[in-house]
């Protein structure tokens, strides 16, 4: 008779090397993720700067056509009811806000609080004065020659759709040029040439702009630019 064979079975514990592998593994697929959960959480945050802008795109075209096709005005700072024909004041009524000016205090757009005033990248802020206006788009200045005057008329601009007429601002700033214009690199403020911002033209569209067009390019500043690139309109 056969006796029954018995064939034992080893285990052999996993070794301290491959431990070591399998959180390096981990470690660079967590890495790999947050990357791109930040890429793409900063990417829903441009987006939604550049929703805010066409909005306000879509009361400029309203607003020029109510007023002979005439731009608001740049405004100043302090914020007052006086300043109707400020672009801060004129243009909210035409998408169901209120002007800026009439907005209370506690209700005044703030850093990191959503609204049409605010780029969603900017940081929120624990303690922030009630009475303080803010918001981080600007008018460009050169689109009024100078105070006291009126604004141009788009049919006075050549190559409206060329032509800045808001742009991100770190902080409140009625009026802009160049240098005050902000630019993001995957979410983060940057002064490198290839660093964006969105931009909304005289002619009520949106695009994202870098910082060598719009502010490292001389041409940039003459209004002759607009016929082929993006302009100032400085005269």
């Amino acid at each position: 008779m056969c006796g029954l064979n018995h064939h034992s079975t080893s285990t052999r514990g996993i070794s301290g090397r491959e431990v070591l592998i399998g959180i390096a593994i981990l470690v660079f697929l967590a890495a790999v993720l947050t990357a791109i959960f930040l890429k793409q959480r900063a990417s829903a945050t441009r987006l939604a700067s550049s929703r805010n802008l066409q909005q306000w795109g879509i009361a400029l075209n309203l607003h020029l056509i109510d007023n002979e096709n005439q731009l608001p005005e740049v405004g100043r700072d302090p914020v007052t009811p006086e300043q109707t024909a400020a672009w801060f004041n004129a243009l909210p009524p035409y998408i169901s806000q209120l002007p800026l000016a009439s907005l209370p205090p506690g209700e005044r757009p703030r850093p990191g609080v959503p609204s049409l005033w605010i780029d969603p990248a900017s940081q929120p802020v624990r303690i922030w004065d009630p009475d303080v206006f803010y918001f981080n788009y600007g008018m460009n200045k050169f689109l009024q020659p100078a105070k006291g005057v009126r604004s141009f008329r788009i049919n006075e601009i050549n190559h409206p759709g060329h032509v800045v007429f808001l742009a991100e601002v770190a902080s409140y700033t009625p009026g802009i040029g160049p240098e005050d214009v902000v630019f993001n690199v995957t979410g983060h403020r940057s002064d490198k040439p290839g660093a964006h911002t969105h931009v909304l033209f005289c002619d009520g569209h949106v695009e994202l702009e870098t910082r060598a067009l719009l502010v490292l390019d001389p041409a940039a500043r003459n209004a002759d630019a607009a016929a082929t690139g993006v302009s100032w309109f400085e005269k």
